[in-house]
This record gives C-alpha cells, structure tokens and sequence, in this order.
C-alpha cells in the first residue's frame, strides 16, 4: 500500500497490476459533496487501457466498486451520489490478465523498469507481474481520487485541464511518432501540459509548504514522470530578469493580474491568482519488444531479452488524465485546509478557521466549557475585523480605478456572481445566513468607496 498524506487528506492506494483487484481509501472529505458516476466513469476512461490503436490491448473498463464514503443522493438518480463524511474505499477488479507474458522473464530485470530495485528492497518478495505495484495500472485509483477531487473544485469555479504538449520533441504532429515508434518496436515519451484556473492568491506558504513542491510531489508519483517545471521553467535561465519577471496591473475588476506567466502562477510557493501552469516530461515507455542487455539474478552471467506482451507504445496519452488527478488531490487538499492568506492571521487562530464548516467539531470547538467557547469566538471575530479592515483598504483602491476610468460604484454582475459562489461554498442550513452578511460587507465597501471618492 503506497500513502499520499496531505494536512486535511489521506490518499491510500493498493494492489498490483495482475493480482485480483486495485484501489483506493480517500479520507477527509466532507460530508454532503455531490459525486455523478458518470462524470467520474467518462474521466476514468480516459486512462482506461485498450480504447486507443496507439494504447496496449489490454482491455480492462476500469469501472470502480464503493465499498464506502458514498450514499444515494436526494435526487433519487443512483448516478447521483453524495459523500457521507466517512472514508471513500473503491476497487476495481482485473479482468484482463495474461501474468504467463511474465514468466520467462521473471529471473532477469527489464531495462528502465523498477524490477531490479524493488528486488533489492523486498529480496525477491515482490510481485513482478506486469510491474506490480510500479505498475502504471496502479494510476487507476488515482484517477478515482483525481476524479472526485475534480468535481469538487469545479462546483468551487476551480478546473484542471491537462493535454499532450508533445511527442518525441514533436509539437506539431504528436501522433505520427507514436506510430513511428510501433513500427520499430520501440516507444516514445513526451510532454504534458497542465493549467490550475480559478485558484485565487494565497494559497501554499514558503519553503516546505510551497505549491510546487506539493505538486511536485504527487505528480511525481505518476510511474514514467522523470521532470516538472512551471512556468518559464527551464528557459528561465536563458532569460533577464527584466524578461522574466511578471509585472503586475490592476483589471477592468480592480483584479491582481500579472501581463505575463513566467513564474507559473506561483510566486514564493503561494498562489499569484494566475493560472497555475506546468509541464511533465514522460519517460519513453520501458516495456519494448527490441532485445536489450541485462543480467541473470543469482549470478553472474548476462542475457539478452526481449519482452513482449502488451503494452503502451507511448504512455504520454493516458497518462494526461493522472497529471489532472494528481494535481486535483492536491489542490483539493488546499482548499479543505486552508483559506486565502491574510498577513495578519496568526498561525495559531488560523488553525481554528481551515477546516469546511459542517460542525462546531469540524474546527475542534469540541469543549464543554462557556468560556473556553467565548474566547474561541472572539479569536475568530479578531480575525474577522482584520480580514474587513483589509478588504476595505483594497476597496480604496479600487474607487480610485474606477473615478479614473469613470466607472459606477455598483457592479450588479460581480455582486450576483459573488452571491452565488457563497452560496454554492456555503453548507445548507447556512446559505441564507452566510449570503446576508455577504450583501452587508458588500454594502459596507460600497459606501466606503463612495466616501472616498467624495
């Protein structure tokens, strides 16, 4: 069992890739999120072996079983699931295996695989059917986690879109080298493109805590991933600072906008309210029918082998869907911590207001005690009145775009969008509630820019 432990969830794959089942446990999502199967199954597909002439024939629908987590909607459509609050196990059963591909080469290590390391590490132990569980068939449960991830950004205006930058260094026809590399009995590897959109600023911190390296991580996990960069990447070391930099300016919004994108939308490890952009550079396929040189475990004689069976000419394909899955857990898992940063939040009153407010014990306000409770309370109003404060500053300046640009007090199409999305971020039974002290701050900045337009 291979564990992803972000700060609010727990990712737990397990398995091997011919043995009778794959899965995965997902816990710390809450309660009440909308799952639609077919959402989920149509993203799944995507990776799904055998759908492709460039893709292994292995067929397996990859069609996942919740075992927990789930429970029928209020819509009565079985299609239409809810989360429960409690873990998320699925799995999925192989259907296809042929593990007699294997045997003959079972006592010697295929080039650019993982079967001589993970035979130093587990003495011979491990399950080398088809990789086992450095299979790229162990992506599958990602994907599920991904998938879920997915849907549960997308209701917060958060979409992650991977594609295939290019094949073999080919940007222009990709999948002419894939059918290049067929009728040489070899494999290609290329680049994946992905975009993070509708993550506002501040999320992520410095050092250890930076966006990048929490991507980087799970991204990393991926079977075939040898490289990530964002941004500029790389190039930006071909480049002036004058040319790298991001120059700032304000939109027809009064948004934080940067004129360009080298930095990826990541500046210091937190969010700039850019898109997030980065590239993942995969590895050729190992698995290749063209004889390669390798030695005889137990001794120390050499062989020749050519391994056959079924596999992927190019993997960059299927694995565009686990570059999103892996970037949506990821990205969910910030958004269940942590809210957008305020310089005058402390660590420590942060810690009570990160957690999705479905109860008093989803913040640890579990205490019996009344003036325990108070003075939680008041924490949280200290930070409120910062948080106003700030906001209102921010209004200022954005009164003085607008008196430049002659624009009115009132944006009635901002105002309805922002009710709309506290209302879809907002639990049931505090829709309305949340909604009218929204309205208020909105009232208030309005006549605070009003006043300092006067």
């Amino acid at each position: 069992m291979s564990v992803y432990k972000g700060q609010t969830l727990t990712l737990s794959i397990f398995g091997t890739s011919h043995g009778p089942s794959i899965g995965m446990t997902l816990s710390g999502i809450p309660s009440e999120a909308n799952i639609n199967l077919d959402v989920l199954q149509e993203f799944m597909a995507r990776r799904a072996p055998g759908n492709s002439p460039f893709s292994t024939s292995r067929k397996e629908p990859d069609i996942p079983e919740f075992v927990s987590g789930l429970r029928s909607g209020s819509s009565g459509n079985s299609r239409n699931l809810t989360t429960d609050g409690s873990e998320i196990k699925a799995i999925i059963y192989n259907r296809d295996v042929k593990s007699s591909d294997y045997s003959k080469i079972s006592n010697t290590p295929r080039p650019g695989h993982a079967d001589y390391t993970a035979h130093v590490k587990y003495g011979g132990t491990e399950d080398s059917r088809g990789g086992g569980a450095f299979s790229g068939r162990m992506t599958a449960p990602l994907c599920i986690a991904g998938g879920i991830c997915k849907q549960l950004l997308a209701e917060r205006g958060i979409y992650i879109n991977a594609s295939i930058h290019d094949i073999h260094g080919n940007a222009e026809d990709p999948l002419s080298e894939i059918k290049k590399a067929q009728v040489l009995r070899d494999s290609v590897g290329g680049t994946i493109l992905c975009t993070i959109s509708g993550l506002e600023a501040g999320y992520g911190g410095p050092l250890f805590e930076g966006l990048e390296g929490r991507i980087a991580e799970i991204v990393y996990a991926i079977p075939a991933v040898k490289g990530i960069e964002f941004g500029a990447g790389f190039e930006s070391t071909r480049m002036y600072g004058s040319e790298n930099n991001d120059e700032f300016y304000y939109d027809e919004r009064g948004t934080v906008c940067t004129r360009t994108n080298n930095c990826g939308g990541v500046l210091g490890g937190i969010s700039d309210g850019m898109d997030i952009e980065f590239r993942v550079a995969i590895k050729p396929t190992p698995s290749i029918a063209r004889p390669q040189k390798t030695i005889v475990y137990d001794s120390t004689e050499e062989a020749v082998i050519e391994v056959h069976g079924r596999h992927d000419p190019c993997i960059v394909p299927r694995a565009v869907p686990c570059v999103e899955a892996a970037a949506a857990v990821v990205i969910t898992d910030l958004v269940l911590t942590e809210r957008t940063a305020s310089s005058t939040v402390s660590k420590e009153s942060k810690d009570l207001t990160t957690v999705s407010p479905t109860s008093a014990s989803s913040f640890g306000l579990v205490s019996r005690d009344l003036s325990h409770l108070r003075s939680s309370i008041d924490e949280i109003d200290l930070q409120l009145l910062a948080l106003i404060e700030r906001r209102l500053k921010i209004a200022e300046s954005v009164a003085a775009y607008k008196k430049e640009n002659n624009l009115g007090i009132i944006d009635s199409n901002r105002e309805a969008s922002l009710q709309k999305r506290i209302r879809s971020l907002s639990s049931d039974d505090l829709a309305d509630l949340n909604e009218d002290i929204f309205k208020a701050i909105i009232r208030a900045s309005c006549k605070h820019q009003e006043k300092i337009l006067k």
